[in-house]
């Protein structure tokens, strides 16, 4: 009877915060609007192949750098490209990096920090030596010299963003997991002969996921960046495939002829970065209210 009204009344609490949270953020406009146009890029993305009038590959050099009109509503590009759907598949490479790379950061991370944080002692002595040893050396550098190992390719970068990030992670969750492992309600749980396990992922985790998920959707802008950087030099994102950085490194030599071929990408990259990090800030806003 008591364990049941105990978790009942944990059923409540948590409702409650999220809803509170839910409450707060509908109530920043800015967070709430960048919030929608984050999920609409998002649904741009998924739905590339259906949205975009013409393959991302598909050439027409009778048509090269023409300016916008009815075949092609932005223009195209040196090789006859229709712009807009480059742009639309772009957005479908751009997001897969940007939100696959904190995935897979996430998902090494995390695991690492929650040991860390709940074991402690040589648990988390080996794990901070770690954070040092990865901190020494810039996520930019490192990724560059996986790149130069193991070639480049959206997988590819993908994967190498993504483990670069893994610290930040791991950080967040340990020190998570440090603040709350004493709680009573956890203390409570050990009481009653609950799993560790179980102790870790169903008592623990929800009261420590919010932080960790505004840091991932704070990592998308990040990423986004970076992975128009790799591909604008030429070490990301290959031809055919369209990227919004590899665009902006084919077009900037044609400014002069059609401005809509680098300024696009552009437009593009820094709409993302900005409702992004918008969306982020709030999500921040309406989890911590004590933050601002």
């Amino acid at each position: 009877m008591t364990m049941a009204l105990g978790r009942s009344t944990a059923r409540s609490s948590k409702s409650g915060f999220w809803h509170a949270a839910w409450y707060r953020y509908r109530r920043n406009r800015l967070a709430l609007v960048s919030g929608i146009i984050a999920v609409l890029i998002l649904l741009v993305a998924a739905l590339a192949p259906v949205i975009a009038p013409y393959g991302y590959a598909a050439q027409d050099l009778s048509q090269s750098l023409v300016g916008p009109n009815l075949h092609h509503l932005l223009g195209t590009d040196e090789l006859g490209r229709d712009l807009l759907s480059r742009a639309i598949y772009g957005a479908q490479t751009s997001m897969t990096i940007a939100v696959g790379a904190p995935l897979v950061g996430a998902l090494i991370g995390i695991p690492i920090g929650i040991a860390s944080g709940w074991f402690g002692g040589i648990v988390d002595a080996i794990t901070l030596r770690a954070f040092e040893i990865f901190t020494m050396v810039p996520q930019i550098l490192l990724a560059l010299l996986l790149i130069a190992l193991f070639g480049s390719g959206v997988l590819k970068l993908l994967l190498f963003l993504g483990v670069t990030a893994w610290v930040g992670f791991a950080r967040l969750a340990r020190a998570q997991y440090i603040a709350l492992r004493d709680r009573d309600f956890v203390v409570a749980a050990r009481a009653m002969g609950v799993p560790t396990w179980r102790v870790i992922i169903v008592h623990v985790l929800p009261s420590a996921v919010g932080p960790l998920i505004v840091f991932f959707v704070q990592q998308v802008p990040a990423t986004v960046f970076a992975a128009a950087g790799f591909s604008f030099l030429g070490l990301g994102v290959q031809d055919p495939t369209a990227d919004w950085g590899k665009m902006i490194n084919d077009g900037q030599q044609y400014l002069t002829i059609n401005l809509t071929v680098a300024l696009l990408p552009i437009v593009c990259i820094a709409l993302a970065t900005l409702t992004f990090s918008f969306a982020g800030d709030g999500l921040r806003d309406a989890l911590d209210p004590t933050s601002r």
